[in-house]
């Protein structure tokens, strides 16, 4: 069934058609090439390849090494990340966290991805001591933390296969999974468990648990919870105590980010 959504931005102002044709890429769960968004948008070819070719002059979209399919890129991406981080419910997500860190004892913080990398939305730190302090907005490789592992798993295995062609799988700690068929393994395990862990695969002495927020279809991981901690206090044998806490926070974020 075609789309109807460019149809009725067609009597609209330029800004609105750009704006609707990236909703429609950003809600598909691939990179689409020119013929899948004729049919999905509903628009003649000639008038969407001027349409992609002006947001891609804008950096709202790119196309992928193979020059037929388009993504978003990084100012769609840090725009995206600017609305969440300023929208009303940021206020209602940072209360989630502060009650985490008060339950648990330990930082936590929530998460989106973007590119290659995870971008922390939100954190709370704990008054423990011995604590790493990461800030809003820092960034993380996604091979070598629990929340890009996460997302990494939770992708269709056709886009997760071509996001980690891209990954550099740069070794960070004698823990980080530089291999790509060995981090296909851990991903793997991921999406069967629902959970990840950072085994001091970044940092040395930093151990983190994180669990999905999924869309409300339940089916897109759309950003992610994860508990930060000392070796000494959270570990493998330990990390499955606090799952509870973190999954109920998680299905209260994603009301927050519908």
């Amino acid at each position: 069934m075609k789309s109807s959504t460019m149809d009725d931005a067609t009597e609209s102002s330029p800004a609105l058609k750009a704006f609707s044709l990236l909703e429609i890429i950003a809600a598909m769960d691939h990179a689409p090439t020119l013929a899948e968004l004729t049919e999905t948008a509903n628009l003649p070819k000639p008038t969407l390849h001027r349409w992609l070719s002006m947001l891609e002059g804008a950096e709202l979209l790119r196309r992928l090494p193979d020059g037929r399919r388009y993504e978003l890129a990084s100012r769609a991406t840090a725009l995206a990340f600017a609305i969440l981080s300023n929208n009303p419910g940021s206020t209602q997500r940072h209360q989630i966290l502060e009650r985490v860190v008060r339950t648990l004892g330990e930082s936590c913080n929530l998460t989106v991805l973007e590119g290659s990398e995870v971008m922390y939305l939100d954190r709370v730190e704990a008054a423990a001591p011995l604590r790493v302090a990461f800030q809003k907005g820092s960034r993380v490789p996604a091979h070598a933390s629990a929340s890009g592992k996460m997302f990494l798993a939770m992708m269709p295995p056709a886009k997760c296969d071509r996001v980690i062609g891209t990954l550099t799988l740069e070794r960070y700690t004698a823990n980080t999974l530089a291999d790509a068929d060995d981090l296909r393994a851990e991903l793997s395990r991921i999406k069967c468990d629902g959970f990840a862990f950072d085994d001091e695969e970044f940092l040395s002495g930093l151990f983190c648990v994180a669990v999905p927020i999924f869309d409300r279809n339940g089916r897109d991981c759309i950003a992610a919870l994860a508990l930060q901690a000392p070796v000494m206090r959270l570990s493998r044998s330990n990390a499955a105590e606090r799952l509870p806490v973190l999954r109920e926070a998680a299905e209260a974020l994603a009301v927050t980010l519908q």
